[in-house]
């Protein structure tokens, strides 16, 4: 992967070692897992037949670790190994235990990459420098269990991309949520962005043009940015910076486009989507891997990839981020249409629900960006949608085509069509099959970017089989259509939109205000006194998606620090990666780590209605893990 490197696949031991260390009847050696410290205090070690000197052990992944001193990494083999500065395959050692022994004081094969395995004694030490990490800056142990109510609390994020540096055949995303070498290789820019930024082309177009520092760690002088969409905003320890503020739900969607891949330069990675779908699936495992490897091993971290709405009621009630799974492609199961000519049949349906199905995929989109063999989408409007039109007319053999809005809803506008025109596309009779077969297997269908008539088409049919498994998950649906999904029990969540709109700001999506409150408002008004009332936001965050920009109003009524979380009690303090302090009172949602802040921005500018907007967002886990509970008791 672009500038993610593989953790190092295990290696067989390839030397017979000392018959003192080893006997015939010693048990199979396992990973040792609980050898890193923590990165706040620099816990050290000493490696007795591996290296002189105090080293700290930073988990490279589960069982396999960095020997890290004063900026430098242990490098190569036992009795050739060297401190280097820039780390490497060979400077990712393999533990395992011996005699049954693992951990501080008893014995451990290392091997590295290059060389045979050794026994090391690994011992307690102190005085080194922690290896180099992003702050979490909250203080507070994590909230558990429910409320006095025995509902779950927290946020839920209803639409994330933290697999999308894979995103366009991945050297358009400059970065990744982890890197088994640290966050210095993790938040690295691309190559082809230096000299000073200049030839970042899809950096001008997509973000701002212009230069940009492209140094990232430890300054981060030209990123990440509310507005700079080529560059990685999800490192792991901003996501932990939400979950430690609140959060307890990400819907994370697999994302790819297979026309506007193939058109990108620069790639090294395939844009056959569904192929895609499976690497980033793979992807987000290794993520959470690399997180229970930071916590000690195996279903220790925060981070726990749900399947199921228990899963879901469990991992939140215990403190931690259940991370659901979606997916946004444009030709799901290679339903591409060309002249209007469909590329797939049912059986290429059915097998592509089953295996999402069997990946633990719950919910997905129709269509996303271009019409296909399902349906018509909802355009992308402005310039912005002049160029999807483009790829559209790649993929499909036409452009989008319109007609008069039969009813009040609409499209979005797009540049150079008449105000007022909807897709003339709705469900296919491939589509109408689809959403059957999606509710036969109780997996939710997101309404987003679908065409007014695709988005009518399949709600009419969810409510004739009165179906609940219907979602709008980041503001890309008629907003007439919120009352329709809530009454059905279903789940909604808004874009994460800044909390007041600049002068002369519009919607990002034609019919909804440009700010977050105002959204909420219409949201509220379209609730069911039927089922409990909860908000998710869906930020949108690292699939191309601008972030909220700073508070106007934030020079008279800032975001205070520290400020107090939704729970009551965690301090959350401004946040601070290698020497960037971030503030969301200039900053905006720079990053991920940014959401508690954005919505305490939230909070201050709805004045009155700060604490209600709160709680309806803080109760979203709880109508989350419901939704998903009605969905799978569906008969």
């Amino acid at each position: 992967m672009r500038r993610v490197i593989t953790m190092v696949a295990a290696i067989a031991v390839a030397a017979t070692l000392p018959a003192t260390a080893v006997s015939s009847a010693a048990p199979e050696p396992r990973p040792v897992v609980d050898l890193a410290g923590s990165d706040a205090t620099g816990r050290c070690t000493t490696l007795d037949g591996l290296a002189p000197g105090r080293f700290q052990l930073k988990a490279a992944g589960l069982g396999t670790y960095l020997a890290y001193r004063d900026g430098r990494f242990l490098t190569g083999s036992p009795g050739k190994a060297r401190l280097t500065t820039e780390p490497s395959p060979a400077s990712i050692w393999r533990v395992t235990g011996q005699g049954g022994q693992t951990g501080h004081g008893g014995p451990t094969r290392w091997q590295s990459a290059t060389g045979a395995a050794t026994l090391v004694r690994v011992r307690d030490a102190a005085g080194c420098r922690p290896f180099p990490e992003a702050q979490v800056n909250v203080a507070g142990a994590p909230f558990k269990g429910t409320g006095t109510d025995g509902n779950l609390r927290g946020f839920v994020d209803s639409h994330a991309h933290l697999t999308s540096w894979q995103f366009l055949g991945g050297k358009l995303h400059c970065g990744a949520p982890f890197s088994p070498y640290g966050i210095a290789v993790a938040l690295r820019d691309c190559p082809d962005h230096e000299p000073n930024g200049w030839p970042a082309v899809s950096e001008h177009i997509l973000s701002r043009p212009g230069p940009h520092d492209t140094s990232g760690w430890p300054t981060f002088t030209g990123w990440p940015r509310y507005d700079s969409l080529t560059h990685e905003q999800t490192y792991y320890r901003w996501i932990e910076r939400a979950w430690r503020s609140g959060l307890r739900v990400v819907t994370n969607y697999y994302v790819q486009n297979r026309v506007l891949c193939e058109r990108y330069p620069l790639r090294n990675q395939p844009c056959d989507e569904m192929e895609s779908v499976r690497i980033q699936h793979r992807l987000l495992h290794r993520l959470q891997d690399y997180i229970d490897a930071q916590a000690g091993g195996p279903g220790k971290g925060f981070f726990r990839i749900a399947t199921s709405a228990a899963q879901v009621r469990s991992i939140v009630a215990a403190g931690r981020l259940a991370v659901t799974l979606g997916v946004e492609v444009s030709e799901p199961f290679g339903c591409r249409s060309v002249n209007d000519r469909p590329h797939c049949t049912r059986a290429d349906i059915d097998r592509g629900l089953d295996e999402l199905k069997a990946m633990g995929v719950r919910q997905l989109i129709l269509t996303h960006k271009f019409d296909n063999a399902l349906g018509g989408t909802r355009f992308d409007q402005g310039t912005t949608g002049a160029a999807v039109n483009a790829g559209q007319l790649l993929s499909t053999g036409h452009p989008w085509q319109v007609e008069p809005c039969r009813t009040a809803q609409h499209d979005n506008p797009v540049l150079g069509y008449p105000r007022g025109r909807c897709n003339i596309r709705g469900l296919t009779p491939l589509g109408a099959y689809t959403v059957n077969a999606v509710i036969a297997r109780r997996l939710a269908i997101d309404v987003d970017h679908l065409s007014v008539k695709t988005a009518t088409a399949v709600l009419d049919l969810a409510a004739a089989h009165r179906y609940p498994g219907l979602v709008s998950s980041h503001t890309w649906t008629d907003k007439t259509n919120y009352r329709r999904i809530l009454g059905a029990g279903g789940f909604v969540g808004l874009f994460a939109t800044p909390a007041e709109a600049e002068h002369g700001e519009t919607g990002r999506h034609g019919d909804l205000p440009p700010d977050f409150l105002s959204a909420w408002r219409v949201l509220r008004s379209q609730r069911s006194a039927r089922y409990f009332f909860g908000v998710g936001f869906g930020p949108d965050m690292g699939g191309l998606g601008k972030q909220a920009h700073p508070r106007p109003s934030a020079k008279r009524s800032p975001v205070r620090y520290p400020f107090t979380a939704a729970d009551g009690h965690t301090r959350i303090s401004r946040q601070v990666t290698g020497r960037r302090v971030f503030d969301v009172n200039t900053d905006g949602t720079a990053h991920y780590g940014l959401l508690p802040d954005w919505i305490e921005s939230l909070r201050i500018e709805a004045g009155r209605d700060g604490p209600t907007l709160v709680a309806d967002l803080f109760s979203a886990a709880e109508a989350y893990a419901r939704y998903w509970e009605r969905l799978e008791a569906y008969l």
